[in-house]
């Protein structure tokens, strides 16, 4: 059954936001386990015209799609974190824009994880 809450203020437009940024999560996750997907079947994008390849990860591609979904986990659970705890501030009518250090640790720990693949991507391809 649905909570009754108070419109008063700014409330629409905070509930607006934390929706708005469990969504912006939910397409990281999405976007990451793509990244998973495609470094587990060695699939990339085509390579330079002219060239006539495309190049996989080789042994690296294993690893990495670990570390992608690993990411996508950190991300889903960074996004409910998020969303409860302002939805129980909303309720509770209190400034919910205090830093949340759990939040930024995960959010953190995921973009280490994609910048090492970006870093695994460009040694690869060289």
């Amino acid at each position: 059954m649905p909570t009754p809450l108070l419109v008063v203020g700014s409330t629409v437009r905070d509930f607006c936001m934390l929706e708005r940024n469990f969504l912006s999560h939910i397409k990281l996750v999405l976007l990451l386990l793509l990244m998973f997907s495609s470094a587990l079947l060695g699939i990339r994008l085509p390579g330079p015209p002219g060239t006539g390849q495309s190049e996989s990860l080789g042994s690296a591609g294993l690893p990495i799609a670990i570390l992608q979904f690993i990411a996508a986990l950190l991300t889903i659970a960074a996004a409910v974190w998020e969303y409860h705890t302002g939805l129980n501030d909303l309720l509770k009518i209190r400034a919910f824009f205090v830093v949340n250090r759990i939040h930024h640790i995960m959010i953190a720990a995921v973009t280490l994880i994609v910048m090492a693949t970006c870093i695994v991507y460009v040694v690869k391809s060289n």
